[in-house]
């Protein structure tokens, strides 16, 4: 993992760990996995990959060149173009909707809704890694929204 990818990876942990609703654990795999205090409502329909995943939220993935988040929330919670202010302000990331494969070079992100719960997957290398800002203000409160649901 290089520099900027531990630095923004830090920036991140620091604003979920600040997040009352959910706790950070780090795996084995070098994943970190963002817990509910509570068991998520679509638990059930998660695949099965120990305890965790009744009360996984999501995953802050780092790898060598690149800082990933993929976060669940309830279907119907949160709406593409609210999410879409957020996680891309300055519309430099492309958007990959469900089903392409998405970019191995470049940062982008997606939305994904089903019937039982929404995704948000953000990957961010380069350029967007070294200016993306994890610590704004609408960035934290829909963190917040998003791990707050669960109480």
């Amino acid at each position: 993992m290089n520099k900027l990818v531990e630095e923004q990876l830090n920036e991140m942990l620091e604003v979920f760990e600040s997040l009352p609703d959910c706790k950070i654990e780090k795996n084995a795999d070098g994943r970190y996995l963002i817990a509910s205090h509570n068991p998520v409502p679509w638990s059930g329909s998660l695949e099965k990959s120990g305890a965790e995943s009744t009360y996984k939220i999501g995953y802050i993935r780092p790898h060598k060149a690149a800082l990933g988040l993929y976060i669940d929330f309830p279907h119907d919670f949160l709406e593409l173009e609210e999410l879409e202010k957020i996680i891309d302000p300055e519309e430099t990331l492309t958007y990959y909707p469900p089903g392409p494969k998405a970019s191995t070079v470049k940062s982008w992100w997606r939305f994904r809704s089903d019937e039982k719960f929404d995704s948000l997957h953000l990957v961010l290398r380069k350029t967007e890694l070294d200016y993306y800002d994890f610590k704004r203000e609408d960035w934290i409160e829909l963190m917040q929204q998003i791990t707050g649901v669960h109480k």
